[in-house]
């Protein structure tokens, strides 16, 4: 319910995908930003990268984590709140945010706060991105690269000698 209430302080497009998953395409921006509700009316508002700079994958925070070979795992998003977290991969570079609820705010507030502070995230993955891959993709463009779990086992094939 929190999500589909942003989406009227949010530019751009909202999706509803299955398992309250939401993707959230802002105006005028080369991401996408991927949004899923956690307890405690909590907000976890993530962005995830291919590390070869081929484009955007919109695996879920759980799979990635399971699927991944994760390198590091930002602790600033734990240690300040609402503080920007990245978890590195073998093949995947995640950024992720856990905005939290103002205590005694009423609820249009409280949605507004939320769509204000996907914007935020949004402007600074925009900056991100254009390190990564082409940022010049139009919106119906941005695709996923390529599935996770695929990427990961090309990259596994690439690096068995090492194993």
């Amino acid at each position: 319910m929190l999500i589909e209430e942003m989406q009227a302080y949010l530019s751009g497009e909202l999706r509803a995908m299955e398992g309250g998953k939401f993707l959230y395409y802002p105006e005028a921006s080369p991401v996408i930003l991927q949004l899923e509700c956690i307890e405690d009316g909590r907000l976890l508002v993530y962005c995830s990268f291919s590390r070869d700079g081929s484009g955007l994958f919109l695996a879920s925070f759980m799979t990635l984590l399971l699927t991944e070979d994760v390198g590091v795992i930002s602790p600033s998003a734990f240690a300040v709140p609402a503080g920007l977290g990245c978890v590195t991969g073998s093949v995947s570079q995640t950024y992720f945010q856990i905005l939290r609820p103002s205590k005694g705010r009423n609820n249009a507030l409280q949605y507004q706060a939320f769509a204000a502070s996907c914007l935020l995230f949004a402007r600074e993955m925009q900056g991100k991105s254009a390190d990564l891959y082409d940022t010049n993709t139009l919106l119906e463009d941005r695709l996923p690269a390529c599935n996770l779990a695929d990427f990961r086992i090309a990259h596994l094939m690439e690096n068995i000698d090492e194993a």
